[in-house]
């Protein structure tokens, strides 16, 4: 059974897991989801660039840009909004996750579109997610019978936000910046990758941690970056060439079985950023995971956690995450690893000032959507001791 809170679709049992995080601040958590942070964060690729010309870039073409105050490979960008979208014109139906990009002003691409109204090149289109929220509009650069190619599809010129497209940036094309969350360039901070060590991300994809580590290594190390997926991989290959790294090595493997399957591969340091529910990006149109797929979720995550424990060299260090909210995909990850795997779980070197604790663990980081302006995140860094 569905129902609606703040105009936005959840499953009751999901709601009420939920629940159990954040009590009488469910509604205001959701509230936030449903917009972006006020700050978009990139990561400056330091071996390429920095952060005062990533600033300066920015600020030459109208955008308010600044250096993260705690983070110093981080730039963040302002966020504009939220704006009133003109509802004239057919409609387009985009994909939830391609509606969401348009929400921020990116342009919609033919792969993102499920269907469309009667359309032809030059229309002005509105374009809807699949459950008709309006996220923005545009021209069509295609009419409604064409199939089978890429490309953009309609030029977004009105959304509900507005960032700059990053990804048409020279700064973009010639590697010197990453799209990438501000948790998620925490997250590396924390596993605090030394050079001249073997580091092992397993669950690699889309390559902005593993990318994120060799920078911190200034490439003197090893990262050795698994993913299961053969289309994700060659992606993340892709990413890897533009930012100009040659010290990561990108397997296709079942990171869950990685003590088998390597039996030589041992590791300084493991991050394990696992699939989840990704209950905490932003923004979030509506939600379709259900309570069912979160406990599903938590029983693959420590198997991953479990491979960790047992690559990792003695003294070594693993760091978790995830981009979801649950305790039973974050502090309950951490009670196992801390009681079947026998880790020891330490205060991480480095914490943001609007980050929180986790929830009974306050050496874990916990970012919520409700008091950072970040997306929902948490973090926990083991040592393996024996």
């Amino acid at each position: 059974m569905e129902c609606k809170i703040c105009g936005k679709h959840y499953s009751e049992g999901l709601l009420e897991l939920l629940s159990e995080v954040y009590g009488p601040r469910l509604q205001g958590v959701l509230e936030r989801l449903s917009a972006p942070p006020s700050r978009y964060a990139v990561r400056v690729n330091t071996l390429r660039g920095s952060v005062d010309e990533v600033v300066s870039y920015f600020r030459a073409i109208g955008v308010d840009c600044m250096a993260h105050e705690q983070i110093g490979e981080a730039a963040m960008i302002s966020v504009e909004g939220p704006f009133k979208i003109d509802p004239s014109g057919n409609s387009i139906t985009a994909k939830k996750h391609a509606a969401e990009s348009v929400m921020l002003g990116s342009n919609l691409y033919m792969p993102g579109i499920m269907r469309m109204q009667r359309v032809k090149v030059g229309d002005t289109v509105r374009i809807e997610d699949p459950r008709g929220h309006l996220v923005g509009s545009g021209i069509s650069n295609i009419h409604s019978g064409l199939r089978g190619v890429n490309g953009i599809a309609v030029s977004t010129s009105q959304s509900i936000y507005r960032l700059p497209p990053i990804r048409e940036t020279t700064l973009f094309s010639e590697g010197k910046i990453q799209e990438q969350s501000l948790p998620a360039i925490i997250t590396s901070r924390v596993l605090d990758p030394q050079p001249g060590e073997t580091i092992v991300d397993m669950c690699a994809a889309p390559g902005g941690k593993a990318t994120h580590i060799a920078q911190l290594q200034r490439e003197r190390g090893r990262v050795f970056a698994f993913e299961h997926s053969p289309r994700r991989a060659a992606r993340m290959i892709e990413e890897i060439k533009r930012l100009g790294i040659r010290s990561i090595l990108v397997e296709r493997a079942d990171s869950r079985y990685l003590d088998r399957d390597r039996p030589t591969l041992m590791a300084d340091r493991v991050l394990v950023d696992p699939p989840c529910t990704a209950l905490g990006v932003r923004p979030k149109l509506y939600e379709e995971a259900t309570a069912a797929e979160v406990f599903s979720s938590a029983v693959f995550q420590k198997q991953f956690l479990r491979a960790a424990a047992r690559i990792v060299k003695p003294g070594g260090v693993i760091v978790y995450s995830t981009c979801t909210l649950t305790i039973q995909e974050n502090e309950e990850a951490v009670r196992f690893a801390v009681e079947e795997l026998g880790l020891e779980l330490e205060e991480p070197p480095i914490k943001l000032n609007a980050a929180g604790e986790g929830i009974g663990l306050k050496e874990c980081i916990r970012f919520d959507p409700d008091v950072s302006e970040t997306p929902g995140y948490f973090i926990a860094r083991f040592r393996r001791t024996r």
